[in-house]
């Protein structure tokens, strides 16, 4: 039986809480990681061998469901545009709370796609370089999927994909000059959870990614990982009784810290 000594900080925990408090701010330097990642669950129809391809991450379009899509300048709303897609595999550029089929990126930027196709399985994503070059890579499509584009080279691109030999809509990035960002930061936002009261606990993102405070090989209250920026992610903290749980948009490129 536990000693009423040990049951005082759940105890404290249950009874006062635990203030917390978000920060955001840039990254500075090289994005530290603490340790592997374990999964908390597989997502369902994603292929377990070695030699399949590469799983692309799926979208939460619960959380993330855009307000409208447009057709160059016109405006559908969302519920209206899902009962025209059928069937059909598509791919869109996600711009906040409306989808797109053009977009312009500076040099060095990223802009987020998304991938719908009726049943989850193996395409090609090709990618139209501005020297009229190409650029096949197979993925694993989940029936909704993201996509991180990285403009990496000036002028115009075109992409699309192909899935159980059909093909998507293309969507055209014109890419211009401007400020350089490091490809490690491409797509990707920071999240760091510390305490100085709470230590050993789990950080789980989505339900599906597990991260502990002991992963970085001590538990010191302090836990860093990173996330696919510009779409919404669930981060729940829990330690004992004490459980912290909020579902907030994580910007690409910027770094996020949650004080406990």
């Amino acid at each position: 039986m536990l000693s009423w000594k040990s049951l005082v900080p759940v105890l404290l925990l249950l009874s006062c809480g635990l203030a917390e408090e978000w920060i955001e701010g840039q990254i500075d330097g090289e994005i530290p990681l603490s340790g592997e990642i374990s999964y908390a669950h597989v997502n369902e129809g994603q292929p377990a061998s070695s030699s399949a391809p590469e799983a692309l991450a799926s979208f939460d379009l619960e959380q993330n469901q855009p307000q409208a899509v447009y057709f160059g300048s016109r405006e559908v709303s969302f519920s209206s545009y899902r009962s025209m897609i059928s069937g059909a595999n598509t791919l869109w550029i996600a711009d906040g709370r409306f989808w797109r089929q053009y977009a312009t990126c500076p040099l060095g930027g990223t802009i987020s796609l998304v991938a719908t196709t009726p049943y989850a399985g193996p395409g090609d994503l090709i990618e139209i370089y501005p020297s009229g070059s190409t650029n096949t890579r197979r993925y694993w499509f989940s029936t909704y999927s993201y996509l991180s584009f990285y403009a990496d080279t000036p002028g115009r691109h075109i992409l699309l994909f192909v899935k159980d030999n059909l093909p998507s809509n293309a969507v055209i990035i014109d890419v211009t000059g401007g400020r350089y960002i490091p490809p490690d930061y491409a797509g990707l936002a920071l999240i760091t959870v510390t305490s100085g009261t709470l230590t050993g606990f789990n950080v789980v993102v989505d339900d599906t990614y597990r991260y502990r405070d002991v992963d970085d090989g001590a538990i010191d209250g302090t836990i860093s990982f990173t996330v696919l920026g510009n779409m919404n992610h669930k981060i729940a903290v829990s330690r004992g009784g004490y459980r912290y749980v909020q579902t907030r948009y994580f910007a690409a490129g910027r770094s996020y810290t949650l004080r406990i």
